[in-house]
Order: C-alpha cells, then sequence, then structure tokens
C-alpha cells in the first residue's frame, strides 16, 4: 500500500477481444462489495522467489480504463461491466481528417509524457473524499434522474443506486473542474447530457419494436426544454413515442437549442441503425 497519493492506472487495450465479464469478474465483484480478491488457499505460493499473498485489497489510488474497438470481432459489454464504468466515445469528423491529411505524421505521444503528474495528489484526494451534487442544481437534478428513470423503467431498462449515485458524483466534479462559481447552474445541462451519454445510452440494445419507443421518448426529452415539455413532461415523451408524425422521429441534425444536444445526436444515429437494420445499440459498427 506503498504511494497512496499518486494516482495508478491500469489500462487495458482492446479490452472486447473477449468476454470482459469473464476475465474480470473477481475485479467487478470486489469494485461492487469493496472486498478482497481471493488468489489462492495455499499455505505458502511465491513467484520467482517472492511470496504471494491469498489475498490482496484493490488499492483506492488504483484506476482502470479500458479501449475498445467495435467489429466482427468483439463482444460487447454486459450491463454488470457498464453499470462500473464510464463510456466515452471517440469519433473523427471530416475537418479533423482533413486537417491531419494535409500535413500527416506519426503521433508524437512523448508530448504528453509527464504533463499531468502536478495533478496527482489532488486527483486521488479528490477521488477518495465525499462528493455531492452542488445545492444549486439539486432539485434540476432530482427532476430529470426521476423523470429518466420513469421514461426507462416503462421499458424495463430503469437504472440502480450505482448509477444514480456515480452520476452525482459526476455532476458535482463537472462543476469543480469547469471552475464555475456558485449560483451559476449554466453548465447543468451539459454536464447532464455526458452522464446521460455515458451511463444510460450504452446499455439500450435491441430491436425496433423493443428499442424504437424508448428512443423516441428520449429524443422528445433530450431535444425539448421545460417549455416544449409541457406540464407533464412524462406524459408528453409518451405521446411523442406514440406519434406517427415524422417530426417526431430521432434525427442526426439536432434541432437548435435542445437542452442534450450530445445524447440527442447519438440517439439519431442508433435510430438511423435501428431503421435500417431493424436492430441497434449503442455500440456502431
Amino acid at each position: 500500500m506503498a504511494n497512496q497519493a499518486i494516482p495508478h492506472f491500469l489500462i487495458l487495450d482492446e479490452m472486447n477481444l473477449s468476454h470482459v465479464e469473464r476475465y474480470f469478474a473477481d475485479i467487478l465483484s470486489a469494485i461492487e462489495s469493496n472486498e478482497t480478491i481471493h488468489l489462492h488457499q495455499d499455505s505458502e505460493r511465491k513467484a520467482n522467489g517472492r511470496p504471494i499473498p491469498a489475498e490482496v485489497e484493490i488499492p483506492k489510488n488504483l484506476f482502470i480504463i479500458g479501449t475498445v474497438n467495435v467489429d466482427e470481432t468483439t463482444y460487447m459489454f454486459s450491463p454488470k461491466v457498464l453499470d462500473r464504468a464510464n463510456v466515452i466515445e471517440f469519433r473523427m469528423d471530416a475537418g479533423e481528417l482533413a486537417k491531419f491529411l494535409s500535413n500527416p505524421a506519426k503521433l508524437d505521444l512523448s508530448k504528453l509524457d509527464g504533463k499531468g503528474a502536478s495533478f496527482g495528489r489532488a486527483f486521488v484526494e479528490a477521488i477518495n473524499n465525499p462528493a455531492a451534487v452542488p445545492a444549486d442544481v439539486k432539485a434540476a437534478y432530482d427532476a430529470e434522474m426521476l423523470l429518466l428513470f420513469k421514461t426507462l423503467q416503462a421499458h424495463g431498462a430503469e437504472f440502480g443506486y450505482r448509477t444514480a449515485y456515480e452520476t452525482a458524483r459526476f455532476i458535482h466534479f463537472y462543476k469543480l473542474l469547469s471552475n464555475h462559481a456558485d449560483g451559476d447552474t449554466t453548465w447543468f445541462l451539459g454536464a447532464f447530457d455526458c452522464m446521460v451519454f455515458q451511463k444510460v445510452l450504452p446499455k439500450l440494445h435491441g430491436s425496433r419494436a423493443k428499442l424504437g419507443p424508448v428512443l423516441k421518448k428520449l429524443w422528445f426529452l433530450c431535444v425539448n426544454d421545460a417549455a416544449g415539455r409541457g406540464a407533464d413532461a412524462l406524459k408528453a415523451a409518451e405521446e411523442a413515442a406514440r406519434s406517427t408524425d415524422k417530426r417526431a422521429e430521432p434525427s442526426v441534425i439536432v434541432p437548435a437549442g435542445a437542452p442534450y444536444s450530445l445524447s440527442a445526436e447519438k440517439i439519431g444515429r442508433m435510430w438511423r441503425l435501428l431503421i435500417e437494420n431493424g436492430f441497434a445499440s449503442f455500440a456502431e459498427a
């Protein structure tokens, strides 16, 4: 348990080449229960002359990052994995590729070496300290979380306590890292948008009959503000899901002023796959 003030990162490259919940089961269980990981039951075991403990505890300063590629050779994550992770999608647009093609060169990763070292101690302290939703957005956060829960519950896709807990911490650190002053709530929509994208959408998958109504409801909530939702947002979302009007369908073209534009654009892409293939998931192969 040395160097507890220094963050350590375990990076697993292309971790979905096999079923993550199989080879990573002990780690996932330890994350859930805060218990130790049992390694062996021998009275003594050594490797290269060094004793191997019978059990180990996951250090609080260990952070696990995994990269994922999606194609016909990979496996999708199960809900058990997704419940314990934030999914960040990296995409390249045509402008970025054009800029690279104008001056193609191998990436120089050495420019990043050690750049975050000065944040190490503060990073560990922040992660291990209590975190709560800031008071100035607590009411809005509670209302949106309950609305989102009820929307998904109608389709058996609701989230649990772990997601609610991790979302609250995410909101806390989003404001902290954005350096917004107390009383300034302009950041909240962006924070909640990221939460929907990273914690809710990755768990959605299914056929057109199963997934279609869910995506239409979420699209309605993501592109409409309080005025657009009306007095009963849940009822309005249900009506949008039943509507045969093409304007109620998700689109990759997100309306200007959409509260959750990041999530709306992803929902639009999932909807397009659903229409073309009859099935869709967060991962696009």
